[in-house]
């Protein structure tokens, strides 16, 4: 949290130099309008079922304030919402950044949470603002930067804050204004003072400082996000080592994503790229060189500049069997830049070869000069474990630094190894020296780093002033899952793009994938003529990981025979050309009798599947309320839905009794379609009630309401059933690639939390509420990758290269712990005091909270164990109750019940 905060104030800093034309009429809300009693320039806006009131009260300073007053509220539509609204006031500029700031307190606002946006009422889209924030009961300061999607008249505008709800939001000294900087891109790799602006250039270092980018991906999950490539020993140009670059059929990454189109690629273009953003004055020119060697004469390879976000700038050369320099001078147009160089096997027109990299340099100026590294030494740290990943608690970790002596005599590298762990508190602290000789490289091992502990861990390594510091290292330690492990608590739609974060999660408790490629069109492009090869790599890829599959009928229509209106499909889909592919399949298929044949077929297919029989299988994505099927935008009701999974239901019973079928329009579970698909019958078709949320950071004891309601209206319409989240969102990232950062689409970054260890306690405290009003599976959202230097939140557990979010431990924990329970056969609620029991495993578990900033101690029972968020066992003498979760772990219930404070 201190590394994010530290972001936003060098951000805040260059927010002095913003041009300040105020573009928010009243503001300050000191102007009346006509009738006196409310602020000029702004209204309320809702459906009329909501009782609001907008008036003026006392200010933060005494003046006066607008302030928003809801006393009733109902209605499920998109107008259900209490609302303060500027309407045709604020004009923006397509790709202009923006500054917004206001002053806001609230009361008996539903889990305090209040939207924000700037939207084109003429297109009913958002303008790039759409956020969200927790409201005190006390004043308090917020800010928002934002970039404009498209120009936006004012005519079209609406400034709009609002919330769902009863509850009362007072807002003044709103303001929004230019500014003069846009998005700050970290880590920021400084180059005042060096000629070379590469750390670990010519990988003395081995793979420090460096990942691997490319271009040309199909799909949306990302692109390359490990170093694809090994330092080499025997082939170098300058120094003891290269790095190797060696593409061939066998060795080419491969590229998998299951949407829309299932993809599996191999990636024929792989270049090494440096970790961080250089920050550069734009215009100036700049070269980029590297020498290059390949195996054989007529090789192709890319010298290439990324300007933040995603602007490459490139340049093609030709390798031979010789070492060569080759250079690329440009002028890039933004202040944040990264480089890359690589192979290319397109442009080789080959289909295998090898490139050996050397002395890479970024300088400042029309020409290369002769190469230097960065600094004469150089250090950094890595580990040797997939992703900083240990497995072997009692072992602990084991980390190397690494350094390099560019110098004509001998140097000794001292520095400080500290490791935090996930409360920040300093785990591990080592004094290591190491001792370099003129123009080589050594390291030295330092083994058993946080001994007999599990969890989240930085390592950082600060070298004497004379050296450059090497980057911090994200690391974890777990106890992995078993591998016969067939079931877990948490899991996630979309399986990763790269098999080796699929390997990773995998250990780390993430037994079960949500998949999307058994699509109609997809296994039966014409009827009665299959093709499963498609899907089969896609579900089998997991399956051979010893995951599990929930096999997803996405879609309840192929091309050929939907009934699709070519009118409405162009309505809606506008000028998005995924949209106009995907919409016509959204429709119900001409003879509902043939979904369920389908589906019936999916099954005996996969009910014979190798390596593992498939189980479990969905039906369609978020119906009625979306565009993905059966949309109401097209005519349709949940009652359609009801009658086609129905058809479809009983013809997968038949064709395999044991199989178990998901249905549920996947909406959020206060959502009316939820209700609706309950009350009309639609669990008779559910084996497992399937919900979806991308709710606000709001406690999770928000949500105990939510879920007991829809615990006692199933069991008054034929259940209760199991219930499934196959899509959830809550995302963060301690250390963003950009401030202001985002995690995805506008619903993905409503669910982002102010830090990891915030998200890693809603995580195991969501599990305790929903878990204990039926919900057993929790899917992440989603299985993707950005780039690296990039957003990747929407990843959830893993940062680039695979390293640990915070997140990552702790799912370990939960599943280790708590597993998929029986059942939930007490839950406490005493003051601020929280305790949900669970029978799991044979034994009785509990997850257990209190109030913020309290610790109250336990008194543990002589059966009943304690352990931290991270799975470390607790000292009974030390044993306390705080705002993070723990777990408790003993016989019975009965015991744990004695352990708790009273």
């Amino acid at each position: 949290m201190k590394r994010f905060i530290a972001l936003v104030l060098v951000v805040m800093a260059n927010f002095c130099c913003a041009a300040e034309t105020e573009l928010v009429f009243n503001g300050s809300f000191e102007q009346a309008g006509k009738s006196n009693n409310a602020p000029d320039g702004w209204a309320v806006s809702g459906d009329r079922i909501v009782h609001q009131q907008l008036t003026f009260d006392a200010g933060r300073d005494g003046k006066r304030c607008a302030k928003l007053e809801c006393t009733a509220f109902g209605g499920e539509g998109p107008a259900s919402h209490a609302m303060i609204a500027q309407t045709s006031r604020v004009a923006v500029r397509h790709g202009q950044w923006y500054r917004l700031s206001f002053w806001a307190k609230g009361q008996g606002i539903k889990g305090s949470f209040v939207d924000v946006a700037l939207t084109n009422t003429w297109r009913w889209e958002n303008a790039g603002l759409a956020e969200a924030f927790t409201v005190p009961p006390k004043w308090q300061r917020f800010e928002f930067l934002f970039q404009a999607k498209d120009d936006l008249p004012a005519a079209a505008s609406r400034l709009q804050f609002w919330f769902k709800g009863t509850g009362t939001l007072w807002l003044d000294d709103v303001s929004l204004t230019e500014s003069a900087t846009g998005q700050e891109w970290f880590p920021q790799i400084a180059t005042d003072g060096v000629k070379n602006f590469v750390p670990n250039s010519s990988f003395e270092c081995g793979g420090a400082n460096w990942g691997s980018y490319t271009y040309g991906l199909s799909g949306w999950a990302g692109n390359l996000y490990r170093l694809e490539g090994n330092a080499d020993g025997a082939v170098a140009r300058h120094g003891g080592h290269s790095l190797k670059i060696a593409l061939s059929p066998k060795t080419q990454p491969v590229f998998w994503f299951d949407y829309y189109e299932p993809i599996r690629q191999p990636v024929r273009r792989v270049l090494a790229t440096n970790r961080g953003w250089f920050r550069v004055t734009p215009k100036e020119k700049l070269t980029l060189s590297a020498f290059m060697r390949a195996d054989s004469d007529g090789v192709v390879a890319q010298l290439v500049a990324v300007e933040a976000p995603s602007r490459m700038l490139r340049q093609a050369v030709t390798v031979g069997r010789e070492w060569k320099r080759f250079e690329f001078t440009f002028a890039p147009r933004q202040p944040f830049i990264f480089i890359a160089a690589g192979l290319d096997l397109d442009e080789s027109k080959r289909d295998a070869a090898t490139l050996w990299l050397d002395a890479v340099q970024l300088e400042r100026g029309d020409r290369a000069t002769d190469y230097a590294p960065r600094a004469a030494v150089e250090s950094f740290i890595e580990t040797a474990a997939e992703g900083n990943t240990f497995t072997k608690p009692a072992d602990g970790a084991t980390v190397t630094v690494r350094a390099f002596n560019a110098s004509d005599r001998e140097q000794t590298v001292r520095g400080k190894l500290a490791m935090t762990d996930f409360f920040d508190k300093t785990a591990f602290e080592n004094q290591p020296a190491v001792a370099v000789p003129a123009h080589s490289g050594t390291s030295v091992a330092v083994r058993g780093v946080c001994k007999g502990r599990q969890g989240f861990f930085r390592a950082s390594w600060a070298a004497d002033r004379r050296q450059d510091a090497g980057a911090t290292l994200r690391m974890a330690i777990i106890e992995p899952t078993p591998k016969d492990a067939k079931d877990s608590p948490l899991a996630f739609n979309h399986a990763y793009p790269w098999q080796f974060l699929v390997k990773l999660a995998r250990q780390a408790g993430i037994v079960w994938w949500r998949d999307w490629s058994a699509k109609w069109q997809t296994c039966e492009p014409e009827k009665g003529r299959f093709d499963w090869s498609v899907a089969d790599e896609q579900i089998n890829r997991v399956l051979e990981l010893n995951s599990e599959v929930d096999v997803m009928i996405p879609f309840p229509s192929a091309l050929w025979n939907s009934t699709s209106d070519p009118e409405k499909v162009a309505k809606e889909a506008g000028k998005n050309s995924y949209l106009k592919t995907r919409l016509p399949v959204a429709f119900a298929p001409k003879d509902f009798d043939d979904f369920g044949r389908f589906a019936a077929d999916v099954v005996k297919h996969y009910r014979v599947a190798k390596p593992r029989t498939v189980t479990t299988y969905q039906l369609l994505n978020e119906s009625v309320y979306t565009s993905y099927s059966l949309s109401q935008r097209f005519g349709y009701t949940v009652d359609d839905y009801i009658r086609l999974v129905g058809i479809a239901y009983r013809a997968m019973k038949a064709a395999d009794p044991k199989c178990c079928v998901v249905t549920g329009c996947g909406a959020n579970p206060a959502s009316v379609h939820t209700r609706e698909f309950i009350e009309k019958g639609g669990l008779q078709f559910a084996d497992i009630f399937d919900v979806h949320m991308y709710d606000p950071t709001v406690p999770a004891e928000t949500y105990e309401e939510t879920f007991s309601k829809i615990e006692e209206l199933m069991r008054a319409h034929g259940g209760p059933k199991p219930i499934w989240m196959t899509e959830w969102g809550c995302y963060a990232d301690d250390d963003p690639p950009s401030v202001p950062w985002l995690a995805g689409d506008t619903s993905m970054n409503r669910s982002r939390w102010s830090s990891e260890r915030a998200a890693t306690e809603h995580i195991v405290k969501f599990t305790a509420v929903t878990f204990a009003h039926g919900m057993r599976k929790i899917f992440f959202h989603a299985g993707t990758c950005g780039p690296i230097n990039g957003s990747d939140a929407g990843g959830v557990l893993f940062e680039y290269g695979g390293a640990p979010r915070k997140m990552l431990p702790g799912v370990a924990a939960l599943t280790r712990l708590l597993g998929v329970p029986d059942e939930c056969v007490k839950k406490i609620v005493r003051d601020d005091l929280r305790a949900y029991i669970f029978r799991s495993k044979g034994r009785a578990v509990a997850i257990t909270w209190c109030g913020e900033n309290q610790c109250r101690p336990l008194a543990l029972a002589k059966s009943v164990r304690a352990f931290d968020i991270m799975g470390n066992e607790l000292p009974a003498s030390h044993a306390a109750l705080s705002e993070t979760p723990v777990y408790l772990a003993g016989n019975d219930a009965e015991s744990i019940l004695q352990s708790l404070p009273r």
